[in-house]
């Protein structure tokens, strides 16, 4: 009996063994953000930003969540919000007194204050009240929430500073949104409805007679699915932003084009100015290409009369470019200037009628080459009345030879109004595949300002975009499946590049300033855009701050460093001893003691898809949280399989296509991880990425700079080194962490990273390539653990070497080899008290320059007093 007990008890050991490394593998990794115990002692020193395995996933699409939580919600990893059944919730005053209220009825409805009111009547003069009692900021934090239910249904009504909502990604998505949001939910159908004063939203508290305001930018939006079936839900997405004068007939007009305001209303525009330049300057070749003879204006006024330019000799004074054979050229930096001024004499000699009775002008330019068109006249401009330029079109592709010759029509107005409308489609499991599709049109709506008596007049003529081409349009669709072993996962998607988001502010006079302009040259403007306003917020940190200035953002969010901060303090965990009261201007891999832990972000490992030398979730830069780029379409598909739990293999291709050029992102790709663990030789990781790319698209970055204090705005421009031209790549990660005893510690890791150019010398020079370029780096590590009573001994030594043609940040080659030895003595004495002494010594050696050696001996010394 005895020996089958014993034999019993070798089997489960021997089982328990077998199964030990498989049940660490699926087990979550808290890395080290629940801290390191040495000794029976919990630390939390800096650690560094670190990689989950689990979560190294090759989609291109935006990463919206941590990589913590990869695991469970995988390719869903944003959701709309709906407040209907789960409350947006915070600790509120519940007591009541103030004023009576009674209803529209004249029943008596409660005793209490009037907390938060916005209403329009028109028309009227500042009809429009925006109301926020200083309750609404120190009894309710700046959130109101009323809510019922009754069975299936259940509604709410959120009214806040602050609120954090999603329609989806790519119609509307901010961190902070200041507005009223209405939801409602049924076991088949949820609703919402987004509404809010987007010029002057109020903030926490307004003056105690509200602020009034004639004209105003309003803010509409919505969501509703369908649920169909067992497996399908339909959505449709709508968003509007426009212009509002409390001066005009609330029952004429569109309301959704939006209105001029009554500044915009008081003079007639006296000339406009159309600038034609080259969409690829950089070639300095193939610019635009305009057709004199071809292209006229047309002219209609207020009675109906039309003429054109040509027939009454009202021509354009040109600028600029060079005289081709039969048209005028605008290569690289050389512009074209059409000046079409109605107040010259041509135009009051020939026209029929004066400038105060033009309606409606339109454009017909015969246009060839890589063209950009952008507009202006004497009424759109900045504060102090200096012209703006606004983008009309670009051509598509970089045509050099004029076989892309059009005639380009359009009509010129000043934006009044942002609008997209879209639906959603979702298949949940249907024959084990997830299937998530989008689409959306987005329009930006322009009127042609005249002169007027009657502020209630919205005769004005309306247009969006250009001929054959009023809107602009997105979709994405994403496919996956899992089916242990196997799984698959596809996108595909499109960007228009002038799929538009964002809308113009009007000041309470009526003025707008157009250099704040997201449409200005077809480019965002660096400065802080206090004139315009989101419908998508650039947050690639995914905080409560958006990382631009707009107009409804507190402030700009001056620190953002996606995928540093993974115990989410706010401060970069390369930094993280730096705060606003101390600063730290010396990086943590850098610094002496706590440079043993941290190492340095040329060390971390993942998915770059775009190819510029940068893991994509370490990611920033100063466009919209769109799930893809604009001027983008693509597709992206992988598959694989487990191997085994521990060991997954995956190969893909992927096609990302810049719209208005030539340049394209072509990858075929395969990666390897490893993830063993095992109690007697510890973890092994291990990432192999191969990868045969054709990348020509220049994706420039503004990342973190370490190297200065966190009350900077450390964000700097990182230039694409654009490696990928036409390129071979190999990738290889090796982790190895291991532990002989409790108290020793040895870690391990490699990563090398080769960019083998396939080019010939003279095209490698051309573009500034070696043959090869690479980073190639080695770290070793070992910590001892020691206790000799109540001393604690505390031994390391740390090795780094690296050898590249570029970091991040330049493309500086280095040869270098780092030894740091250490040890740090712990000695409690008294209650309370605990000394520490530390000392280091560092040994660099320049293995290219060697003038750049050094040695370095470090001592410090601490007595720490810590408080009951």
């Amino acid at each position: 009996m005895k020996a089958s007990s014993h034999l019993f008890k070798i089997v489960c050991a021997f089982a328990l063994w077998l199964l030990g490394p498989e049940h660490l593998a699926l087990a979550q990794d808290y890395g080290s953000r629940l801290g390191v115990r040495r000794g029976g002692e919990v630390s939390f020193e800096p650690q560094g930003s670190g990689v989950l395995f689990d979560a190294l996933d090759p989609a291109m699409k935006r990463w919206y969540i941590p990589q913590e939580l990869y695991s469970e919600y995988s390719w869903r990893q944003w959701e709309y919000s709906n407040y209907a059944r789960n409350l947006y919730q915070r600790y509120v005053d519940t007591a009541l007194e103030g004023d009576y209220f009674y209803d529209l009825f004249g029943n008596f409805v409660t005793k209490g204050w009037l907390i938060l009111l916005n209403e329009q009547s028109q028309p009227l003069q500042q009809g429009n009240r925006l109301f926020k009692d200083a309750r609404f900021r120190n009894w309710f934090s700046g959130l109101v929430i009323a809510s019922d239910a009754k069975g299936q249904y259940h509604y709410a009504i959120t009214m806040g500073d602050a609120i954090r909502t999603t329609l989806t990604p790519m119609t509307f998505s901010k961190p902070s949104f200041d507005g009223v949001q209405f939801d409602l939910a049924t076991d088949k159908y949820m609703l919402t409805f987004l509404y809010s004063r987007a010029s002057s939203a109020g903030g926490l508290v307004t003056p105690d007679d509200g602020l009034n305001r004639t004209n105003n930018t309003l803010l509409m939006g919505g969501r509703t699915t369908v649920q169909v079936g067992d497996f399908t839900t339909l959505g449709f997405n709508f968003v509007n932003a426009h212009q509002s004068n409390t001066l005009t007939d609330g029952f004429s007009g569109n309301p959704l084009s939006g209105e001029l305001t009554v500044d915009q209303k008081v003079e007639p525009i006296s000339w406009i100015e159309v600038l034609l330049s080259d969409d690829s300057p950089g070639d300095n070749e193939g610019g635009a290409a305009f057709f004199p003879a071809g292209s006229d204006i047309t002219i209609t006024y207020l009675d109906g009369t039309e003429e054109r330019g040509k027939e009454v000799g009202f021509e354009p004074v040109v600028e600029g470019g060079f005289p081709r054979e039969g048209f005028i050229s605008a290569d690289g930096n050389e512009q074209i200037k059409l000046r079409y001024d109605f107040n010259s004499a041509d135009f009051f000699l020939s026209a029929a009628q004066d400038k105060t009775q033009i309606r409606k002008v339109e454009f017909d330019l015969v246009l060839g080459n890589d063209y950009k068109v952008q507009i202006t006249s004497d009424r759109q401009t900045d504060r102090s009345g200096a012209p703006v330029f606004l983008l009309v079109t670009q051509a598509r592709n970089n045509v050099k030879d004029n076989t892309n010759i059009k005639v380009v029509s359009f009509e010129y107005g000043l934006p009044t109004a942002t609008h997209i409308y879209g639906f959603t489609v979702e298949f949940a499991d249907v024959m084990g595949f997830d299937v998530y599709g989008e689409f959306d049109n987005s329009r930006v709506y322009r009127k042609y300002p005249y002169p007027s008596t009657d502020q209630g007049n919205t005769d004005h003529s309306t247009s969006s975009g250009i001929a054959g081409k009023s809107s602009a349009n997105a979709w994405m669709i994403n496919l996956s499946k899992k089916e242990y072993p196997w799984f698959l996962f596809g996108e595909a998607f499109t960007m228009d590049r002038d799929y538009a988001s964002t809308t113009y502010l009007t000041e309470g006079d009526g003025k707008m300033d157009y250099t704040s302009g997201y449409f200005e040259n077809g480019e965002n403007s660096s400065i802080t855009e206090r004139f315009l306003w989101e419908f998508v917020e650039d947050n690639d940190d995914q905080d409560r701050i958006p990382d631009w200035g707009r107009n409804d953002a507190l402030s700009t969010d001056r620190a953002v460093f996606p995928g540093w901060d993974e115990n989410n303090d706010f401060v970069p965990d390369f930094n993280q001893n730096d705060n606003t009261r101390r600063t730290n201007l010396v990086p943590d891999y850098e610094e002496p003691f706590l440079r043993q832990n941290v190492d340095r972000p040329e060390f971390l490992y993942g998915i770059d898809a775009n190819n510029n030398a940068w893991i994509d979730r370490f990611e920033n830069d100063n466009e919209p949280d769109f799930p893809y780029k604009r001027d983008h379409r693509g597709f992206n598909v992988y598959g694989g399989a487990y191997v085994i739990p521990q060991v997954r293999i995956t190969f893909g291709h992927l096609r990302d296509e810049k719209i208005s050029t030539d340049h394209r992102n072509y990858a075929t790709y395969g990666l390897l991880n490893i993830d063993l663990e095992h109690q007697t030789w510890g973890r092994l990781r291990i990432l192999e990425v191969v990868k045969s790319i054709k990348d020509d698209i220049a994706d420039n970055l503004l990342q973190w700079d370490n190297r200065s204090g966190i009350r900077s705005d450390r964000n700097i421009e990182v230039t694409d080194p654009m490696l990928g031209r036409d390129t071979f790549f190999n990738s290889l990660y090796i982790g190895h962490e291991y532990s002989p005893r409790s108290n020793l510690t040895f870690k391990n890791s490699l990563k090398h990273e080769l960019w083998h150019q396939r080019m010939d010398a003279a095209e490698r020079a051309t573009f500034g390539l070696d043959s090869n370029e690479f980073f190639f780096g080695i770290i070793n590590k070992l910590e001892y653990f020691y206790e000799l009573g109540r001393v604690r001994l505390m031994p390391r030594w740390k090795s780094e070497y690296r050898r590249s043609t570029y970091d991040l940040f330049s493309q500086q080659d280095r040869d270098e080899l780092t030894e740091i030895f250490g040890t740090i003595v712990r000695l409690p004495f008294l209650a309370r008290t605990t000394l520490t002494m530390g000392i280091e010594y560092v040994l660099f050696k320049d293995l290219d320059a060697k003038i750049n050696n050094f040695q370095s001996f470090i001592t410090a010394g601490q007595l720490t007093n810590t408080s009951d």
